[in-house]
């Protein structure tokens, strides 16, 4: 099996020797699919951001596949927050946002080639959200900007997709959409993903893992 996320001793402590997260052991393979759950300030959102450096652990080592963090490794990883709105009247459109899954590829200095273009528009209608591609992104749905949001990490073509509570805050229709893009993206192995989940209930069936965080600590794993 092919390593694509190792956590090994990871401790991050606050100035005030608070720990955030300890003793974090975690090795996920290339492919797997891993619910990640636990009660609130529990360390989930903080582990997504350890994963994909933006924050660095007071000690222990993180590796992507095999590779210390750096800038190049990062490219490999989509980031979903979990807070993912934008002000209404902002002048961006829904295919700027997917856009900028490729700049953050290949660079912000790099123009959009016609392939890239084409790209964004077989991505926007495998998630059916082609007909927003002009619609300003402030004007859309909660559930539609998930979309958009999955949109953008597979346009920067992640091989590892992080999504913070991707469910949160949407009606069920809109739950059971984003869960079936979800299984969708999986079920070619190619992607590595991880989702922060509130309720279980609502678990993929692509997930084949499970870690369960309590105050900072892996309580379960399998």
């Amino acid at each position: 099996m092919i390593s694509a996320i190792s956590l090994s001793n990871i401790n991050l402590i606050t100035s005030n020797n608070k720990y955030i997260l300890k003793n974090i052991n975690i090795d996920i393979n290339k492919g797997d699919c891993v619910s990640i759950s636990g009660h609130n300030g529990a360390g989930k959102t903080t582990l997504f951001k350890l994963i994909n450096g933006l924050i660095k652990p007071t000690s222990g080592t993180v590796k992507i596949f095999n590779n210390q963090l750096n800038n190049e490794i990062k490219k490999q990883i989509g980031y979903i927050p979990q807070i993912n709105k934008f002000e209404e009247n902002i002048p961006i459109t829904v295919k700027q946002v997917i856009e900028i899954g490729i700049t953050a590829r290949k660079g912000i200095f790099k123009s959009l080639s016609n392939q890239d273009k084409a790209f964004v528009t077989e991505i926007a209608k495998k998630l059916d959200i082609y007909d927003l591609l002009d619609v300003p992104i402030g004007k859309i749905s909660g559930g539609e900007m998930q979309k958009v949001s999955i949109a953008r990490v597979l346009a920067q073509q992640a091989d590892i997709i992080l999504l913070d509570e991707p469910l949160s805050n949407l009606d069920i229709k809109s739950q059971k959409n984003i869960i079936e893009i979800i299984e969708k993206i999986h079920s070619d192995k190619e992607h590595t993903i991880l989702i922060i989940l509130h309720n279980l209930e609502q678990k993929p069936k692509c997930c084949n893992k499970e870690i369960v965080l309590e105050k900072g600590e892996v309580c379960s794993n399998f």
